[in-house]
């Protein structure tokens, strides 16, 4: 599977999240089964560093996002490529 990589920038809408615009930051592809990890290594490769437990990785239908744990802020995306 092939993916692109966003970064979001979102703002809250009551109790959800509006994305109001996102970057292209780049692009990855994987065959293994733990897509998430795959997410998070591609986010390393490009210089993307998280400390441990502030994020969390969320299957959202065929995206993967990264939101932050505390309030649920959607920061990158991962949008399958067809």
């Amino acid at each position: 599977m092939k993916f692109e990589i966003r970064q979001i920038d979102a703002w809250p809408d009551g109790e959800t999240w509006t994305y109001n615009e996102s970057f292209h930051i780049g692009e990855f592809s994987t065959k293994a089964k733990n897509i998430k990890r795959a997410f998070c290594r591609a986010l390393h490769g490009l210089g993307v560093v998280f400390y441990r437990g502030r994020v969390v990785v969320v299957e959202e239908g065929d995206l993967l996002e990264i939101q932050n744990r505390k309030n649920g802020e959607p920061l990158f995306v991962a949008i399958p490529i067809y």
